[in-house]
């Protein structure tokens, strides 16, 4: 029987999603207490990796069991106790043994933070801090814009092959404000390692006057790999919401 879960979780103290010998990661956590509570091995599949540092507010993932959970509430209440509170899981469900919790996905949402003024330690886990009075804000939005629709982002990821030429679509992207905090969201069909840092730092780069705008737009079209060096920071980068 193969089961749906949807957690969240605080990436802060864990090298990543994906499960590495002697490191603590949330796939090799949560196998690990799912495993304890089955009496079972337990593997866990989900949409999409994410960097050490990354949060996640609904990351979606799958694991087969020979047995069939029949108190769901129950299960979930076991779990999210052996959690200890970093992460969360917020729904189980069965789903058909054809779901594929990656290739199914239609679209993902990310979100990033910034933060404008003085270094504030409270946010330093979870929002990137720009102190600059030269950054220009019109600019980093049109700067932002320019990723907007279907790109080749090989020099904007740091995937080595893809079977899709590197090609992805980026659907959507919005700049909200609240105070000094700045919540960027981007929606596209998928997103390589990286991609979405990489297009957020370097229209930083450009909003700082450090690059031109239309450096972009050269890399998005260049037919060669040539990674773009601005990589911004991972703890301001959310998994928001996978689509299916």
């Amino acid at each position: 029987m193969k089961y749906k879960i949807i957690f969240s979780y605080d990436g802060s103290n864990f090298y990543g999603y994906a499960k590495q010998p002697g490191l603590k990661t949330l796939q090799g956590t949560i196998e690990e207490k799912i495993s304890l509570i089955l009496n079972e091995e337990t593997s866990l599949s989900a949409s999409g990796r994410t960097d050490k540092g990354v949060h996640a507010l609904n990351q979606v993932a799958t694991f087969v069991s020979n047995k069939k959970i029949e108190n769901k509430s129950k299960f979930l209440y076991s779990l999210n106790k052996l959690l200890n509170q970093e992460i969360y899981i917020k729904s189980l469900t069965r789903v058909s043994e054809n779901f594929d919790v990656r290739l199914d996905a239609k679209s993902k949402t990310y979100e990033y933070l910034i933060y404008f003024g003085h270094f504030d330690p409270l946010k330093r886990k979870y929002a990137l801090n720009i102190n600059d009075k030269n950054f220009n804000f019109s600019l980093f939005k049109l700067a932002l814009e320019r990723f907007i629709g279907k790109h080749s982002f090989m020099n904007f990821c740091s995937k080595e092959e893809d079977q899709f030429d590197f090609v992805r679509i980026v659907y959507d992207i919005k700049v909200t404000k609240k105070g000094s905090l700045y919540k960027i969201k981007l929606t596209g069909d998928g997103f390589m390692r990286y991609q979405v840092r990489k297009i957020i730092q370097t229209s930083i780069e450009v909003a700082k006057g450090k690059i031109d705008i239309d450096y972009i737009d050269e890399y998005l079209n260049k037919k060669e790999r040539n990674i773009v060096p601005f990589t911004a920071e991972p703890y301001a980068l959310y998994l928001v919401k996978v689509t299916y």
